[in-house]
């Protein structure tokens, strides 16, 4: 068996990399029956992928992985039905400690476009949550950063439905 490009793991990072190496390959002309295959040394999904939380959210305090968060989240948006995701929104809530961290993540989400709220002070974070949740009694909070395009995944479920999406461009998995 040959392949031009080898990706070794079924999971979320092997096929996402086939996935996005074969429309690349079809864009240029250059895909053939060859040209990608995933191999795994079990199955699809077997390893951490398939037992991770699967939670989608762009709030890292390392400023270069935000714009990569950010792509990444519109891809589960965009494919949502296939991948499982369940767009519910992320919420960072935290103490007066988290308060200045969590305002330069805003700060940075709002340079490059990516939608969130950010509520400071606890009088306007107890009524913002308790517009979301007539219940809330939580106390202490000084902080919310709120991300409306973040959710949640169903591990093995959006790791067989990227396998498909994968195949479907053209992708082998062995």
């Amino acid at each position: 068996m040959k392949a031009k490009y080898l990706i070794i793991g079924a999971g979320m990072h092997g096929l996402s990399t086939a996935w996005s190496l074969c429309k690349k390959l079809k864009k240029n002309g250059k895909l053939n029956d060859n040209s990608v295959l995933v191999l795994d040394k079990s199955r699809v999904a077997s390893g951490a992928s398939g037992i991770s939380c699967g939670i989608a959210r762009n709030n890292y305090f390392q400023p270069c992985m935000r714009q990569l968060m950010a792509h990444s989240i519109n891809l589960w948006n965009a494919n949502a039905k296939e991948l499982t995701f369940h767009k519910v929104g992320y919420m960072q809530i935290n103490s007066q400690l988290m308060v200045e961290g969590m305002s330069q993540v805003y700060e940075q989400q709002k340079n490059i476009g990516f939608e969130s709220t950010f509520i400071v002070g606890a009088k306007d974070c107890d009524k913002y949550m308790k517009n979301i949740f007539d219940d809330w009694q939580a106390k202490g909070i000084t902080s919310i950063l709120h991300e409306k395009k973040g959710g949640y995944a169903n591990n093995t479920s959006s790791i067989y439905g990227l396998a498909k999406k994968a195949e479907n461009e053209g992708v082998r998995i062995i």
